[in-house]
């Protein structure tokens, strides 16, 4: 598609979303009937993601419309949409670009069909621990990604959630070798290093969007998917796949986005709290992430879910060097922007072993 017709595709999709009455776009000073003369500007923000309202992404979201509600005096008004309501991750990146969404938590994996760079965090198992993770994110590496994110895009991010690694559920057996994964039909997030190192594990990799995975697993579309304990429980997947075993192939980054014109346009000291308030609700959001996953597995024991933690030396080998080598091999300078992050994770990664 050329490039002046994807962009119309866009501004279509914005006056399409922007004329739904769900609530009424960010108004600023100046906007028709926004105010009257000599009130202070109101901002009515939409917040997306595509979690359940049960889920961490939400307890987080929340914290930042609380946050900012005391702190601009009800002024920053952040009407949040869960569970896809406003669409997938894709989607709702499309309409955060055109500022149809103001806001949105998407993970990193989605965001390389715009910064392929952004594949680098996808290599399996590249980090040690979700907080070896972590910490690498939220150095130098993460904001030179974050810079190269708003540099192409036009979009913002404002830092990283806590999410952890993804592993494997499914209804049909535990995962307790490399083989038990072969012939698997599993969703997977729709991003080449996802798909290329499912599938070197023997997996039918499946991309879908996240919505449509409770009812193909009802329907046996797909045998089953990857995602982080808390996930699996908030999105009821438990009720329709009973094992979850902890792979760890893959660190999921999530990032909290905002478009950058409308973060622009707010006056200093309202970007200055949208970026403190960000913080806290990171902040809080890692604390209730970990409680919640332990909690998550209760309930897996509970529903009668097999959990099991297999020992992933024996996994490492089908894919790397493989899919390490392919993606240096696809990204321009790819070798070297590996060893950057190689170096950044070796660094890092005392504390955590």
């Amino acid at each position: 598609m050329s490039c002046w017709l994807y962009r119309a595709r866009l501004i279509a999709l914005a006056a399409t979303l922007l004329s739904v009455s769900l609530t009424p776009s960010c108004r600023g000073p100046g906007s028709p009937g926004s105010r009257a003369q000599g009130d202070p500007p109101i901002w009515e923000v939409r917040f997306s993601h595509v979690l359940s309202s049960s889920s961490e992404l939400h307890l987080m979201a929340e914290r930042f419309r609380n946050l900012m509600d005391e702190r601009t005096d009800g002024r920053f008004r952040v009407v949040i949409y869960p569970s896809g309501q406003l669409g997938g991750e894709r989607v709702a990146f499309e309409q955060i670009q055109v500022g149809a969404v103001h806001m949105a938590i998407t993970g990193t994996p989605v965001l390389s069909g715009w910064v392929p760079e952004t594949q680098i965090f996808d290599l399996p198992f590249l980090f040690e621990t979700r907080d070896h993770g972590l910490s690498v994110m939220n150095g130098p590496v993460g904001d030179w990604w974050r810079d190269l994110l708003l540099e192409r895009t036009g979009v913002r991010s404002l830092g990283f959630l806590d999410y952890g690694f993804r592993h494997v559920y499914n209804k049909r057996r535990p995962v307790e070798a490399p083989g038990d994964l072969a012939g698997l039909k599993l969703r997977v997030l729709q991003n080449a290093t996802y798909l290329a190192a499912y599938s070197a594990l023997g997996v039918q990799a499946t991309p879908m969007n996240y919505g449509e995975v409770y009812s193909a697993l009802q329907q046996g579309v797909i045998d089953g998917g990857e995602a982080n304990a808390i996930g699996f429980v908030s999105s009821r997947l438990h009720e329709v796949a009973g094992f979850y075993s902890f792979t760890s192939i893959t660190y999921n980054p999530i990032t909290l986005l905002v478009n950058e014109p409308f973060y622009q346009r707010l006056p200093p000291d309202v970007r200055e709290t949208v970026d403190r308030s960000a913080a806290d609700a990171l902040s809080y959001q890692s604390e209730v992430a970990r409680q919640m996953e332990a909690d998550a597995i209760e309930q897996m024991r509970a529903a009668g879910i097999e959990i099991s933690r297999p020992d992933l030396a024996p996994f490492a080998p089908a894919v790397r060097p493989r899919i390490w080598d392919e993606l240096a091999d696809r990204l321009p300078e790819g070798e070297a922007l590996i060893a950057r992050l190689v170096a950044e994770t070796e660094r890092r990664a005392g504390g955590y072993r």
